[in-house]
């Protein structure tokens, strides 16, 4: 039976300590544990240590190192093995897992209790521990960390796998064209980068070019698309103003910048531009989804995933008012059911359906 070998990286002597105790008691008998407060000094160990899991302090994940962000780095010298980071941020975990992490966790604050902290912590680890592939299950822990607890916090890998329900299942006869679909446009916000994750790690070629706004930071959507682009079928990239939207393409708009879509002659071009927030963001879903139904008219197919807010709804419902075929994420697979429902409550949705059915949807309409 394979045991627990985890790697703790905290720039704070005194806290890894603290750290490294609470979970040295929760952990199960025969673990192995190491740990490093530099990144530089953490890959030098870990290379020899060869860890199952790794625990990261996410601070540390920006930090340069060889001219690399220290996470990332991580992910490429060890891609088997899971890193779960933890912090102070409240939304650290879509930033966390677009560089990445395989989930993030978010640190009590002063005077906050810890112990289910440092039990739902422990509980991941040994989730993860579990799950890589070929490892055997680890035994039982010996004392705070309970089964129950696991259960009620189990983490979720960093892109969920899904099985598509049977064609028959849905029928899709409304939502095809008269026209050939030659564009796809997506908008998501919170959950987003999970829920895209998934649907494009379905795509098969031949499609038509696809062009996506999700609420992201500047950096993070370049690193979201290298990560995509490094496990798909399709070629990712993040837009660039010029860009040609070729077919089995996928464009993410970069952070800080709404991206709108021309025709000019037989092709589509990009053009990214620093802009007023539209819906308090930019990119703005709105802003693409507008140009899109411009510069397409019903050739093109709309899709709004989860997120915050109504940004998108009414680009959507220009995209339908012109005949293109629209699909809106349904409540019970969106993280957050805002755009969707404000998109459908408008009228712009033409079927609601559950995430796991869109990559065959978008297969189907483009046939």
């Amino acid at each position: 039976m394979s045991s627990l070998r985890l790697f703790a990286i905290d720039n704070s002597i005194t806290y890894q300590n603290v750290l490294l105790q609470e979970l040295t008691h929760r952990l199960p008998n025969g673990s192995q544990v190491e740990h490093a407060v530099l990144p530089k000094a953490a890959l030098e160990k870990l290379t020899t240590f060869k860890p199952t899991v790794i625990i990261l302090n996410f601070a540390l994940g920006s930090l340069l190192v060889n001219q690399e962000k220290f996470l990332p780095l991580l992910v490429k010298k060890f891609p088997n093995v899971p890193i779960i980071a933890y912090g102070v941020l409240d939304a650290g975990q879509t930033v966390a897992r677009v560089l990445g992490a395989a989930t993030y966790m978010k640190k009590p604050g002063a005077g906050q209790p810890v112990d289910d902290f440092y039990d739902h912590l422990t509980s991941t680890i040994l989730e993860y521990h579990n799950k890589t592939p070929g490892r055997t299950a680890a035994p039982a822990a010996t004392s705070a960390f309970k089964t129950d607890h696991t259960a009620a916090h189990s983490a979720v890998p960093a892109f969920p796998a899904i099985t598509p329900p049977p064609a028959a299942a849905i029928d899709y006869t409304a939502l095809r064209s008269s026209a050939v679909i030659d564009l796809i446009a997506m908008g998501a916000s919170t959950g987003g980068t999970e829920a895209l994750s998934v649907v494009i790690h379905h795509l098969k070629p031949p499609l038509p070019g696809i062009v996506i706004v999700q609420h992201i930071p500047p950096m993070f959507s370049r690193l979201f698309a290298e990560r995509l682009n490094s496990e798909c079928e399709l070629t990712i990239k993040e837009a660039a103003s010029g860009d040609i939207v070729k077919p089995n393409h996928i464009y993410i708009a970069p952070g800080a910048k709404h991206m709108t879509v021309s025709r000019t002659g037989g092709h589509y071009t990009l053009d990214c531009q620093p802009g007023p927030p539209v819906h308090s963001v930019c990119p703005s879903v709105d802003v693409l989804f507008d140009s899109v139904a411009a510069a397409a008219g019903n050739r093109a197919m709309g899709i709004i995933f989860t997120g915050i807010g109504q940004d998108g709804a009414a680009g959507l419902l220009k995209m339908r008012q012109l005949g293109s075929p629209t699909i809106g994420q349904d409540a019970e697979t969106s993280t957050v059911y805002g755009m969707p429902r404000a998109a459908f409550e408008m009228g712009a949705v033409q079927q609601q359906l559950p995430l796991q059915s869109i990559p065959e949807a978008i297969l189907e309409i483009v046939k």
